[in-house]
């Protein structure tokens, strides 16, 4: 019996509300300290400074000079010493939060949703990808490839959103469901990111880098392939050592672009262009293929023709649903094997007129001057509109 028990015993629940408890603790430590006109933009999805917080930050300042805008980016770590350090670096950001009038994050926060704060703080959602294809969040609660519904009630996971931002109208209703707000508190913007995928410069800058990577590679065509980072149990469908070797034939030099969490895969052929990100590589492929990433809306923002290969489709769909009919609702060339890809390609079957239809489905453009300046706006506006309603008797 009681060893039952203590079977039973979920510690990572226990450690959930541990974690609040102290959380709360440190919360009432720092409540006496005054809200500033400050923003703080706060991820963890890598321990560098991420492109939209970047871009974000400098638009932010532009709107308000007075504003102090502070990114804060730490990775957790693996490994129990390591993750005890981290949870120290959590006071750090307790504090940036209760001196904040804004605090924006990119995905799951503890701080944003587990931590109780005073009043006088807007908390804003900006989801780390373009477009609403596989569901996410609150909407794959108990299923494969999403969180414990019992961890999830602990961590009061995606909790306390007061803002929540889309790419497109048509990914407003999704995000709702993924966070758990009402859909009139997601609106729909891009991400800071568009600006530098649809920037000349940057493409030029990407070029050089990439050239300097691989000088052998000049004048080559290039393709990307991007998978999807997966979370359901299955393995990778797509050998990228054989797509490397088969596309060669077909005149393109093949990058591959894993999910930051996995480590990069070592071979002679394989080619991963470290030190520059996806959407760096978008910058300088000619075509883009992928099985089921959301990456696929970033190339098209790029104006880079598209291709799918999904030869796991049937399992993949019994165990990670979608909030589209997938492949239906992209609107690209599918294949189920490397051969039936490399054909495609040789006939050319993406194009710019695909990318360009699936970017205006998905990313709503800004009508005047950059999204980041935009994404600006609408979370200063949302937030002064949110402390004037505070103040409203």
């Amino acid at each position: 019996m009681i060893r039952r028990l203590i079977q039973g015993v979920r510690l990572d629940i226990i450690a959930a509300y541990a974690a609040r408890l102290a959380l709360a603790l440190v919360g009432v430590v720092l409540s006496p300290l005054p809200r500033r006109n400050k923003v703080t933009l706060l991820t963890r999805q890598s321990s560098r400074p991420p492109s939209d917080f970047i871009l974000l930050s400098q638009a932010l300042t532009r709107a308000d000079p007075s504003l102090d805008v502070v990114i804060v980016a730490k990775m957790v770590p693996p490994g129990i010493v390591r993750k005890l350090a981290y949870a120290a670096h959590l006071v750090t950001e307790m504090y940036h939060a209760q001196t904040s009038r804004v605090l924006v994050v990119d995905g799951y926060s503890i701080i944003a949703s587990a931590a109780r704060h005073s009043e006088g703080l807007t908390i804003v959602q900006v989801w780390h990808a373009l477009g609403s294809l596989k569901k996410f969040g609150l909407s794959i609660l108990g299923q494969p490839g999403g969180r414990d519904p019992k961890l999830a009630k602990a961590m009061r996971m995606h909790a306390g959103y007061d803002l929540v931002i889309a790419s497109a109208e048509r990914c407003r209703a999704p995000f709702a469901d993924a966070f758990g707000v009402s859909v009139d508190k997601v609106v729909a913007a891009p991400l800071p990111r568009v600006d530098r995928l649809m920037d000349p410069e940057q493409k030029l800058k990407a070029r050089a880098t990439f050239d300097h990577l691989y000088p052998q590679l000049a004048g080559q065509r290039i393709a990307v392939f991007a998978p999807t980072f997966r979370t359901e149990g299955l393995a990778e469908a797509v050998d990228p050592v054989e797509l490397t070797l088969a596309l060669e034939e077909a005149g393109y030099a093949t990058i591959t672009k894993l999910h930051p969490l996995l480590p990069a895969p070592r071979h002679p052929k394989l080619r991963t262009a470290p030190g520059m990100s996806t959407q760096e590589m978008l910058l300088v492929a000619d075509i883009f293929i992928t099985d089921y990433s959301s990456a696929v809306f970033e190339a098209a923002v790029a104006g880079v023709p598209s291709y799918l290969i999904a030869p796991d489709l049937d399992q993949y769909s019994a165990k990670r649903d979608f909030y589209v009919r997938y492949p239906d609702a992209l609107g690209l060339p599918l294949a189920m094997d490397v051969t039936e890809l490399v054909t495609q390609v040789h006939a050319d079957a993406g194009s710019t007129a695909d990318a360009t239809r699936l970017r205006d489905d998905w990313v709503q453009m800004p009508e005047q001057g950059l999204a980041a300046d935009a994404l600006a706006r609408i979370v200063l506006e949302w937030d002064d509109a949110r402390a004037r309603r505070k103040e409203t008797p």
